[in-house]
């Protein structure tokens, strides 16, 4: 009986070896799964994939899209990306689903704007029929592809997501493990067997059989209603079914190709705030504005700044161009530089508009120089709406990071601050008016250039009243938080000199910049002639003894129109 147990056993161990080998090679799960969305008959101009869809697989998933021509990807934040489509007609990709793309369609506007070139993509690729991306996550949070032709043609559809299974059959290595410790018992009983030791088929020795009738006690030596070693063989065959059943069970289990554990995979949770821009977007965005103001400076043309400049920019050059147009001498408006970056704010308010600066400085710039750049709406590209040299002797305040973006402070906000933005800008118009507010306003070398220049006006101007008055603009006010706790508030003030004659009849004679914008030399009824002045200040944090620091300034000649 040992003999048929010790087969037995190496039988169950080879089967249970086969088996492991076949779950590692024949019955193997595939290396790889994927999931598909048909291409479809749509006619949206925009196919979305959604959050969910990158989250089948923890660290690599492949992106593959067929189209018939040209078409662009874009990788952008899942909030801007759905902010950009709108109202659009578009194709969303939601998630993966019993080894399949499920996607809806959704109604809306038929035609959008062309996508290519869009601030909100992180990146951007554009193919031709067909294209394969490896899905990276540019950063935290949650991200989206946004897949179109041209805003007017249909998006691709034909989608394939695919992602690494996990085909290591742990089952293949335990049954040949198994296999291999039974195979090793079995011939390890039958040597025992043929040896004919004790305790085996060969029977008791006649001597040990003869002391166990004297003792009366029975032939394996244990109590009486204990089972013999015949019962000991039934069950040692009985063990082996386990692992027959293991193995059997485990075939059951593997031979059918696994799918993808049904449901859409739930979308990381955003987790706070992150900033409006990573470094790449900011990089290409200076350099496109610096391209836009090289070109416009070099042609004295504002058409050529105006995909990337605007606000109280725009105003400044603009008007620069204009004079400089009847009087080559009037000096040209500071070159804008992309680099060398010093340092940069990037808010992280997801609404619109939104708010970054950044402070270089290029050969061509003897301070530093701060850009702040605005984007209006999803659709809409940052432009530069001021560009301000930084004052002899000022310091750009450090930089508060939150998850790498800086939070913005609304205009009207005064709170953890010594006064709200709008506020701090107009205690900064009224001490250059009039010198109020000295408390309030540090020593600053534009401030006293400023009321010398008017001083010099009233005293050079005996037959005219001259006055100041400054206006702060609204719509310009930006601010940024600081990491201790303050703000760096940027914003646009007009500042109008009026004159009138001092009496009746009298005439006011105008400079060549006034005539310039002006269209005549002088006037008997007066004039108003109008400076802008593009500022940035650092408002200190609530309780602070410190004022006002007045950071950077652009002023220039803006418009004169007579009375």
């Amino acid at each position: 009986m040992r003999s048929k147990t010790a087969i037995a056993l190496i039988a169950a161990g080879l089967v249970a070896i086969l088996l492991g080998i076949g779950f590692r090679t024949i019955w193997a799960p595939p290396e790889t799964l994927s999931a598909s969305y048909p291409a479809g008959d749509s006619t949206a101009p925009v196919t979305v994939i959604e959050p969910a869809v990158f989250g089948v697989h923890d660290e690599r998933v492949d992106i593959s899209v067929e189209a018939d021509g040209e078409f662009l990807l874009a990788v952008g934040r899942a909030g801007d990306v759905d902010a950009w489509v709108g109202k659009a007609a578009h194709n969303s990709i939601t998630g993966v689903d019993g080894g399949q793309l499920q996607a809806e369609t959704v109604k809306g506007d038929a035609e959008v704007p062309n996508p290519a070139g869009s601030d909100l993509w992180v990146s951007e690729e554009t193919a031709e029929g067909q294209a394969d991306h490896r899905w990276i996550a540019p950063a935290d949070g949650e991200w989206s592809i946004l897949l179109a032709a041209d805003g007017k043609q249909p998006a691709p559809t034909a989608v394939t997501v695919s992602w690494p299974n996990d085909n290591s059959a742990p089952w293949g290595i335990v049954l040949v493990i198994v296999g291999a410790l039974l195979v090793v018992l079995g011939l390890a009983l039958a040597a025992l067997a043929r040896r004919g030791g004790p305790g085996l088929d060969g029977g008791q020795p006649a001597d040990r059989g003869a002391a166990a009738e004297a003792s009366g006690s029975t032939a394996s030596g244990t109590a009486e209603g204990e089972p013999t070693r015949g019962g000991l063989r039934l069950r040692m065959a009985d063990s082996v079914r386990p692992v027959l059943a293991v193995a059997a069970a485990g075939l059951l289990a593997t031979t059918a190709l696994p799918a993808y554990a049904g449901g859409t995979a739930a979308p990381k949770e955003s987790g706070g705030s992150y900033p409006v821009l990573l470094d790449g977007q900011l990089n290409r965005i200076l350099d496109s504005v610096e391209a836009a103001v090289t070109a416009g400076d070099s042609a004295r043309d504002a058409k050529e700044l105006a995909p990337r400049v605007g606000g109280s920019a725009l105003t400044l050059r603009k008007a620069n161009y204009t004079v400089r147009a009847e009087n080559p001498d009037v000096a040209a408006p500071a070159p804008v530089s992309a680099e060398p970056l010093k340092t940069a704010m990037v808010g992280t308010t997801a609404a619109w508009p939104r708010t970054a600066v950044a402070v270089t400085q290029g050969k061509e710039n003897p301070v530093p120089q701060v850009i702040v750049l605005s984007q209006a709406g999803p659709r809409e590209n940052y432009k530069m709406v001021e560009a301000v040299q930084m004052l002899p002797g000022t310091t750009f305040p450090q930089v508060a990071s939150e998850g790498g973006g800086t939070p913005a402070v609304a205009a009207d906000s005064a709170e953890g601050l010594l006064h709200a933005p709008q506020q701090a800008l107009e205690v900064l118009a009224a001490n250059l008016n009039s010198g109020k507010n000295q408390d309030k306003v540090g020593k600053n070398t534009f401030a006293e250039q400023i009321r010398a220049f008017q001083d010099s006006q009233v005293k050079a101007n005996k037959n005219a009243d001259i006055t100041f008055s400054r206006k702060v603009e609204p719509d310009s006010v930006r601010a940024l938080k600081t990491a201790d706790g303050g703000a760096m508030v940027f914003g646009y003030i007009r500042n109008v000199m009026s004159s009138v004659p001092a009496e009746a009849g009298a005439t006011v004679e105008l400079s060549d910049e006034f005539a310039a914008l002006a269209g005549k030399s002088s006037t008997t009824s007066g004039v108003d002639v109008t400076y802008g002045e593009s500022v940035a200040v650092y408002v200190p944090p609530a309780g602070a003894k410190e004022p006002i620091s007045v950071i950077g300034v652009a002023q220039d000649l803006v418009d004169a129109k007579l009375k």
